[in-house]
């Protein structure tokens, strides 16, 4: 076709020359065009490129955005976690009453700290016969007591400091291993579990003082261990040996004090493990006076003390014990070294609490058996009767005591004492924590010449407890 089209422009003389120049110029173009479209392209191919980079880009900094993110929020929910088992959060702070002290504990009831305090200001005059009469204000007692668990809630301590003369002294300080409460350990220094007035902590008496019957038999702190337990509703026990020569004492021999106490409570309330001087708590925490309305409370205990071969001249008990060696040996025996015997003390004891009335009585005997011949070995009793009615209940009470020790009179010395004491006391916590006392003692010595010295001590006391 273009070659017929080329041979009819010939013919018409038509010059290709300019047509030639055109079709050049087309071609030129063309490829102009189509480099300028291959630019186009590869620049939509770089742009392409470029684009999909950023975009990856893009995807990489999402991914890390949201790893970042998940790191902030596991980091600010390990601090709220945190701040939940922060040990201030795990602790609670008590204080219900006065008396029960201010207690730290944690949550979980593994570890406890319970702090309180003990400060009695009493004032007394004591007319003793043959004696000047003495007028004295005293800081009868200042203590500290802080007591609790540690690591389990069955792991008991308590330790009782006194700066009752000016200077520090340890009271008690034992750890109760309580996991079964009908055979738990105690070791450390505390009152021996015997006899009912001794036992009785100094912060519920109902009488001011002691009476002298706890002077001459009975036995207060001692070091060494023993075994309490209660036994269903009605039991409690408490049984160990000590070394026999009384609070702070170190032995010096290998003649230990055995003890052993057995309270049975016939009725009426719930028995607990609680840790005291002899820990039963519940309705049976058995105070002197103070009484439910409900239903009358009776608690009957006997006890046993064995000292074999004590020796006043190495160690002495918290007891008058020491008084009646020099009756039986002499002062120059105990110098000497040779004083020295077996000592057995039996007690028994009732008591009774039922709203505004209350009685309690306890009976002793001791025999001292001396080493070698020669010496006597007397029989000593004693019993005391206490008791108190309420004027206004919880508040006011009149109370006393009689108190009469019978000397076996097979040696020289004392023949028998007595004791009458009667007392008002006001309650203004309607409980032991904050009271009044007043108390009049009239105490009579009688020696086996038939010598009679008689004492009157008066005696007026307040007392906070919290």
């Amino acid at each position: 076709m273009t070659r017929i089209l080329f041979s009819i422009l010939l013919a018409t003389g038509f010059s290709v020359a300019p047509l030639f120049n055109i079709s050049s110029s087309a071609q030129t173009r063309n490829k102009q065009i189509e480099e300028l479209k291959k630019q186009i392209d590869e620049l939509q191919r770089q742009n392409q490129q470029q684009i999909e980079e950023l975009r990856k880009k893009i995807e990489q900094l999402e991914v890390q955005k949201e790893t970042d993110q998940k790191k902030i929020e596991e980091l600010a929910a390990k601090k709220v976690e945190e701040g939940k088992d922060a040990w201030w959060k795990n602790v609670q702070i008590d204080y219900k009453k006065p008396g029960d002290g201010f207690t730290i504990k944690t949550k979980d009831e593994n570890f406890s700290l319970r702090t309180r305090f003990l400060g009695q200001v009493q004032f007394s005059v004591n007319d003793r016969e043959n004696s000047n009469t003495a007028t004295d204000f005293r800081i009868r007692r200042l203590r500290i007591v802080w007591d609790g668990n540690a690591y389990r809630p069955w792991l008991l301590y308590s330790v009782q400091v006194d700066a009752d003369s000016g200077g520090l002294s340890l009271r008690d300080a034992y750890f109760d291993l309580a996991y079964d409460t009908r055979i738990a350990p105690r070791v450390g220094q505390y009152k021996v579990p015997f006899s009912r007035e001794q036992l009785n902590s100094a912060t519920a008496l109902q009488l001011v003082e002691r009476s002298i019957l706890d002077e001459e038999f009975g036995f207060g702190r001692d070091r060494g261990a023993a075994i309490y337990g209660v036994l269903g509703n009605f039991i409690t026990y408490g049984a160990g040996v000590f070394n026999g020569d009384g609070r702070n004492g170190t032995s010096s021999d290998s003649n230990l004090l055995y003890t052993g106490r057995v309270q049975f409570t016939p009725c009426c309330g719930e028995l607990k493990y609680k840790q005291g001087s002899f820990p039963t708590g519940g309705d049976y925490n058995f105070e002197p006076n103070f009484g439910p309305k409900d239903k009358p409370l009776i608690a009957v205990s006997a006890g046993v003390a064995i000292i074999p071969g004590l020796n006043v001249g190495r160690k002495t008990p918290d007891n008058d014990i020491d008084e009646r060696f020099v009756e039986i040996f002499g002062e120059d025996v105990i110098d000497a070294g040779n004083a020295q015997a077996d000592v057995f003390e039996f007690t028994a004891d009732a008591s009774l609490r039922y709203w505004i009335f209350n009685l309690e009585g306890d009976y002793f005997v001791r025999h001292v058996s001396p080493d070698g011949g020669g010496f006597a070995s007397p029989t000593d009793q004693g019993f005391r009767v206490q008791s108190g009615v309420f004027l206004v209940p919880e508040f006011i009470e009149v109370a006393g005591r009689f108190v009469y020790i019978g000397f076996d009179d097979d040696i020289g010395g004392r023949d028998s004492k007595f004791e009458i004491t009667p007392g008002l006391n006001f309650y203004f916590s309607k409980s032991h924590k904050w009271k009044l006392q007043f108390s009049y003692s009239f105490i009579r010595d009688k020696d086996t010449v038939s010598e009679e010295t008689d004492q009157n001590v008066f005696r007026t006391q307040l007392q906070a407890y919290f």
